[in-house]
Order: structure tokens, then sequence, then C-alpha cells
């Protein structure tokens, strides 16, 4: 089942650099798939003449969740309605009164296979259970260069800078985090993260039956 994860200090991060990050994690995750394969044929070629260990499978198995995480990135827009005093630092709110604001950002969901042990892993015969952490919201980026508001006299977003940003982060956090709760986005993340250790973990032996739970 989900989890709320800690909360974790505020990421300042341009819209540049989410950008960047997410043609990294593209990279990586590319980079992952061959390290897994050629996991794979290490795992294959210890197991000939005899069996397929439960190390084998975690340490595949370890890799596993980073290539299925689900990205989610976004738009918010936000209604102040007579406010007569600043908005997280932002002196001019008190002038405009009632305003709408805009930002990005984007959220990683997935679950941390990395320090899967073997412990986790059961084979009975030709099934296999294993037991990952639960699916839970991995990474929360806000680009803080994309706070604007909206100019009603020229009809655009003006960027903005909020000497509060740190409380605007910690405050949409939440609220984004707590609607994502709600949505079918964990148990997509977890039938995707199933369906790959399904496939991996059969190919790696003779294995029928291959069931994972999250904890």
């Amino acid at each position: 089942m989900a989890q709320q994860q800690n909360r974790k200090a505020p990421v300042r991060k341009t819209k540049k650099q989410i950008r960047r990050q997410r043609q990294l994690t593209v990279v990586g995750v590319v980079v992952v798939i061959f390290l897994i394969i050629f996991g794979l044929g290490a795992a294959w070629g210890h197991s000939l003449g005899g069996k397929v260990k439960a190390e084998d499978i975690a340490t595949t198995v370890q890799g596993l969740g980073q290539t299925v995480q689900v990205d989610y990135d976004y738009t918010k827009v936000l209604s102040e309605e007579d406010r007569d005093d600043a908005y997280y630092g932002w002196s001019q709110a008190a002038d405009l009164g009632n305003f709408t604001i805009m930002y990005q950002g984007s959220v990683k969901i997935g679950s941390d296979t990395s320090t899967l042990t073997a412990d986790k892993v059961k084979i009975d015969g030709k099934s296999v259970t294993i037991t990952v952490p639960a699916i839970k919201i991995l990474q929360h980026d806000i680009a803080q260069d994309s706070v604007s508001y909206y100019d009603s006299d020229e009809k655009i977003f003006r960027q903005i800078e909020l000497g509060q940003f740190d409380s605007f982060y910690a405050d949409q956090r939440s609220a984004v985090e707590n609607e994502l709760y709600n949505t079918d986005k964990f148990s997509n993340a977890e039938t995707r993260l199933k369906d790959v250790i399904d496939k991996t973990v059969k190919a790696m032996g003779n294995f029928s039956t291959v069931t994972v739970n999250f904890e």
C-alpha cells in the first residue's frame, strides 16, 4: 500500500534544471536496463548446473524500481481574493487584492528497490515471492522560477520572486501530494513494477509464479 514519506527540505530547482534532470533520468534508465540485462546474463551463467538463488534475484530486482517510476509533471493555478497582505513575501499581493498564481512542478512515484536484500525473496520450487518497499513519492520538485502571477492589464503571466518560497513549497507540496494519493498513479506504479519483476524473474529461471508484495 502507498505510504506517505517523511517531509524533506524544500528543493529549489529551475524549469531548466527540471528539464535537464528529466533528460538525465531517461539516459539513466537506459543504462540501468543495460546493467540489468548484463546482470541477468551473469545470473544465468551462475545458475548453469545449479539453481537461481535468492541473492541473484534480489540483486537483479534492486535496479528495477528506477526503471518503472511514474513521472508526473503538473501546472497548478491558484486564485487569491481580497488579499490585504503579502503573499509568501511578495508584497505586491496586498496592492492587487485579487490575483492568480501559476507554478510548475514534477513528481516521481515508485518503489525504492535499491536496498532489497535476499531475505525479502522466498523461493519455493517454481514459485517466488518478493517483498519490496511500498510505492511512495520518491521526489517532488517545484521550479522556483516558474512562479508567476497573471497581469490582467497585459493579459500575460509575469514571473515573481517569493521571499518565503520555502513556506510556499511546503504548503503546495502537501496540497499536491494529498491530491495524488487519491488518484490511480500509485496503483499504476504498483502494477508496472509487478509486471517488470514478474517477467524479469521468470526469465532468470524455470519459475511459473512470481508474487510481488509491498510493505
